[in-house]
């Protein structure tokens, strides 16, 4: 796959039981509660647009993430692609940057995370791997119209990823 096809990062901040999410303003996934990432900026590696969507959307400056794989997608709204998916522990209760543009940030129960219908709908099925520390995988999505998922998969990461 091209860069292209890979645009944008997501990472999941924990901390004890609970994660970081951001109840989203915007599309995609607006009016839903998401991890906070964004699109890479043009010649940026994955993590360090990772780190900098991390340091603008809460304030928090992180040295390092866990690359945990990657979530791809077909038929969605959003054309066909990719994202890379990142975490990473936050030790403290430092103040969190108020997001006026994306949205509220709240930490949230870790098994609320995997239930509430107020997360966007895959989260609960590839985020328990990616919080228990699997392997970097690909978890792709294949989507009907209107955003419903109509299946998933577990896939090996492709042969030629560059991080």
């Amino acid at each position: 796959m091209t860069t292209d096809y890979y645009r944008y990062t997501l990472i999941f901040l924990t901390r004890a039981d609970q994660v970081l999410m951001l109840h989203r303003r915007n599309p995609p996934n607006q009016g839903f509660w998401n991890g906070v990432g964004g699109r890479l900026e043009a010649g940026e590696r994955p993590l360090q647009g990772a780190l900098r969507e991390v340091r603008e959307e809460t304030g928090y400056r992180l040295p390092t993430a866990r690359f945990a794989g990657l979530l791809t997608w077909d038929g969605h709204s959003e054309t066909p692609g990719g994202l890379y998916i990142f975490s990473a522990p936050v030790a403290g209760y430092s103040p969190l940057r108020p997001t006026d543009n994306e949205g509220e940030l709240a930490w949230k129960p870790r098994a609320w995370v995997f239930s509430s219908p107020d997360v966007v709908s895959n989260i609960s099925l590839f985020a328990p791997y990616v919080l228990d520390g699997a392997p970097p995988q690909d978890y792709h999505f294949a989507y009907a119209t209107g955003d419903r998922i109509l299946s998933w998969e577990i896939r090996p990461l492709p042969p030629d990823l560059t991080l």
